[in-house]
């Protein structure tokens, strides 16, 4: 699934993200919310950074600490440093605490029906919703890795909504 999502051609990714950011734009728990969650993409995921510029909104980003995710916000592309994945994370010292998030933006590989996620294997969304029940969040992907059904595990966490280029799936509860 990886290297499929690699494969997505440039401008036909780019297209694809817009429409993606366009039913975020839209959903009215985006609208409303005050705090925003977002992510620094890798490996071909959605980017969703053109967003996070246009949105009057306090948006934070993960840094890994430890075996959790804590949240930052950041204010200017130029206030990330490279973190111990090697991916961006917020340089700020002022850590959000995760029941100020109105909305969390969540990454994965792929998502399921159900709003199971396929990560990279480390866990660390799964602890993060799974120890925050209250916690709304959406998933998204290319419609090619919206599939029907994932292997799940009995921690495996499940997001509220996944969006993908053609529009809001509904995966649990009232949004």
């Amino acid at each position: 699934m990886l290297a499929k999502r690699e494969a997505i051609a440039p401008n036909t990714k780019r297209k694809f993200e817009e429409l993606i950011m366009d039913h975020i734009a839209t959903l009215p728990i985006f609208q409303k919310s005050g705090v925003v969650s977002f992510y620094v993409p890798i490996r071909g995921e959605v980017d969703l950074l053109p967003l996070w510029h246009r949105v009057k909104k306090t948006v934070l980003f993960p840094k890994v600490c430890g075996d959790l995710l804590a949240f930052y916000p950041v204010h200017d592309p130029r206030d990330f440093v490279r973190g111990c994945f090697g991916i961006l994370e917020p340089s700020s010292a002022d850590e959000f605490d995760v029941s100020e998030v109105d909305l969390m933006i969540v990454p994965g590989i792929a998502f399921d029906h159900e709003g199971h996620r396929l990560g990279y294997g480390k866990g660390y969304y799964d602890r993060l919703i799974n120890n925050n029940k209250g916690l709304m969040t959406v998933g998204v992907c290319f419609d090619e890795f919206y599939i029907e059904r994932l292997p799940v595990e009995p921690w495996d966490a499940n997001v509220n909504l996944v969006v993908t280029q053609t529009g809001v799936h509904r995966t649990e509860g009232e949004v």
